[in-house]
């Protein structure tokens, strides 16, 4: 698994697209009803659940079924005599009422108990959302039932059972899924003897396609997947793959260190290169395996002499400067070069360490071997905060030309490298939206570096007149980037809004990026007003989005704008998502009916930032609909 060299988080005009998208993936077959045991009984009447139970009956569609079955979750623990109705709606044949259902079971806690073996069936649902919340339902349950000597043994198998259908599920193809699997089992907390050799088996699979989904997920998992892994790296046959999960997790997973400082200096080449490696990743804390990299210093491979140079320069290890000053005067450049750059990383105030390494890695530029040239691009932008703005300016130009590089991976550290420099690489990246070859990759940076590339402003909106309508959606996302600092930019963005004739998607992105100037581009607010009644719904989506953003006060718009942005909250563009948990958090308890889909996100979604929004969202609005000093 190798990790994304740089990330930008941008999108074209058509990003806000996901607003015509479903909730699910279109519906599967109805999922057979299966015999499951029933829930302790409780007075109906008593509960006055009774009004609930009946719309939930009397629904006649989806949505109807869904807005019922929500109504009953919101009841928490209360909603017990709901449970065979519950039950019933988890076998619907509309998946969106499937994964809500199986929410609902979840947040009744250890009553429902009895519904384990449905859950755990549900995992198999072919639609990957109701698998997701059949997870979490489980690890709800559980969550809720403070197990102890006293437990009945059958609750001890039923949750072991469902441990086990959970383990099962670790590769599953979506990802969503086997985070929330992964998830569910920390709630569950089966014994370490039965868990982690499963993890292990699972880790020691030979073949990439079933490891690295498993690995992507318990990476992305955090500190919650450390003890996972710390467990795995026990094991010399998942020690590898182990450590590769941890290199992503990173300082988090500073648990790991003693056994990954063992690592370094014990197995086969591969195990002890990403056991420093991963040791690097986590930082400081790997200092005090500082000794065990050295070793691998002096090794007889090259690849492990490499690793830990790096090392060794990431963790700043002062005491490994005079090996190091060996190992830079190195007759293997490459090796002469990264100890360079660590001596220099080492020793930041020491100009002459310093200018000797940009010396060496900015050779490595005009290498003929990409490996070499995208390492010495990551190394120099390394260094960004050590040296002179001058250099980062002329390593700025150098960068921008390797954006032409027909080499992803040299592109990729290079518009990384361009990222990272932000405002002093402004000029140079301004410059290449004249060089047709590179102008859209050049522009996704201007996006990336966000409000600092002010300074470009007139160059985005130059941009917006151009002939290639892609070229003017791209300017007019980085004006969206730059925020209420382009403001000069609403009259051109206007003019694309009022144009009938421009492509849609041009004009989306214009109604886009005047939200996110906010209410500097009330100029535009009646023009944008007008289309949120647009025949086009994606139209009428992001005008009302931005109309939100530029007045948000506009309470007008609130019960048009929540069924809009809980489409675009499920839809596949990461933007749209983000952009619409943000727009729901800032409409407060008014969008209370789209908080069962933000919790969906804010534990399921692919990005960690539309999580987080999500999350946001969900305090906004809880706490407006609190009484005042609560």
């Amino acid at each position: 698994m190798k990790p994304q060299m740089w990330t930008i988080a941008v999108t074209t005009a058509a990003a806000i697209s996901a607003a015509g998208c479903s909730e699910t993936p279109p519906p599967k077959p109805a999922v057979e009803v299966v015999e499951i045991a029933a829930a302790p009984a409780t007075d109906v009447a008593a509960t006055g659940i009774g009004p609930l139970l009946q719309a939930l009956s009397a629904a006649q569609d989806e949505d109807a079924r869904v807005v019922a079955v929500d109504a009953i979750a919101a009841l928490g623990q209360r909603a017990l005599p709901a449970y065979d109705a519950l039950v019933k709606a988890s076998a619907d044949p509309a998946a969106r009422v499937r994964w809500h259902a199986a929410r609902a079971i979840g947040l009744i806690g250890e009553d429902a108990i009895a519904a384990l073996p449905l859950l755990a069936r549900l995992l198999d649902d072919p639609d990957p959302i109701v698998a997701t919340q059949a997870a979490a339902a489980i690890g709800s349950i559980r969550a809720d039932d403070d197990l102890g000597e006293g437990t009945p043994a059958a609750d001890v198998a039923a949750y072991d059972a469902a441990a086990a259908a959970l383990v099962g599920k670790m590769t599953h193809p979506d990802p969503r899924v086997r985070r929330a699997v992964l998830r569910a089992l920390t709630r569950l907390q089966p014994a370490p003897g039965r868990f982690a050799p499963l993890v292990s088996e699972l880790l020691a699979d030979a073949d990439p396609s079933v490891v690295l989904p498993a690995l992507h997920s318990l990476a992305d998992m955090g500190p919650e997947a450390v003890p996972f892994l710390v467990k795995a790296l026990e094991n010399p046959r998942t020690r590898y793959w182990a450590s590769v999960a941890i290199a992503e997790i990173g300082p988090a997973a500073a648990d790991a260190v003693p056994l990954l400082a063992a690592g370094a200096s014990a197995g086969g080449t591969e195990e002890r290169m990403q056991s420093i490696m991963a040791l690097a990743a986590i930082g400081e804390p790997s200092l005090t395996a500082v000794s065990e990299i050295l070793k691998a210093l002096d090794a007889p491979e090259a690849s492990l002499r490499f690793a830990a140079a790096f090392a060794l320069g990431k963790l700043r290890a002062k005491a490994a400067d005079a090996a190091l000053a060996k190992a830079a005067g190195d007759s293997d450049p490459l090796l002469s070069s990264i100890a360079s750059w660590a001596r220099a990383r080492i020793n930041p105030a020491d100009s002459g360490l310093v200018d000797a390494a940009v010396g060496k890695l900015s050779a490595g530029l005009s290498s003929t071997q990409p490996g070499v040239q995208a390492a010495a691009i990551s190394a120099l932008s390394d260094l960004c905060d050590d040296i002179d703005d001058a250099t980062e300016k002329r390593l700025a130009g150098d960068f921008v030309r390797l954006l032409s590089s027909p080499e992803q991976d040299v592109r990729d550290a290079a518009a990384a490298a361009l990222v990272r420099e932000g405002p002093l690489a402004v000029d140079a990246l301004e410059q290449a939206l004249t060089n047709a070859e590179i102008r859209g990759l050049a522009m996704e940076i201007l996006t990336a570096i966000g409000p600092v590339s002010r300074d470009a402003l007139d160059s985005f909106v130059t941009a917006l007149s151009d002939p290639d309508p892609r070229h003017r959606g791209d300017a007019a996302v980085a004006i969206a980037a730059v925020g209420p600092a382009a403001a000069d930019a609403v009259p051109e963005l206007l003019k694309i809004l009022a144009d009938a004739d421009a492509p849609p998607g041009l004009r989306y992105a214009a109604a886009y990026a005047l939200g996110r100037i906010g209410p500097a581009a009330k100029p535009a607010a009646a023009a944008l007003e007008a289309l949120t009644s647009s025949p086009d719904e994606l139209m009428a989506t992001v005008a009302t989005w931005a109309s939100l953003k530029i007045d948000p006060a506009n309470t007008s718009l609130f019960e048009s704008a929540v069924p809009l942005l809980r489409k675009a909250l499920r839809g596949g563009k990461d933007l749209a998502r983000l952009e619409a948990a943000v727009a729901l958090g800032d409409i407060g308890p008014a969008a209370a009916g789209a908080v069962p889909l933000l919790e969906l996100v804010s534990e399921e979604d692919p990005l960690p930032t539309v999580r987080a929004a999500a999350k946001r969202a969900i305090g906004q609005i809880r706490a407006g609909e609190r009484p005042a000093g609560k």
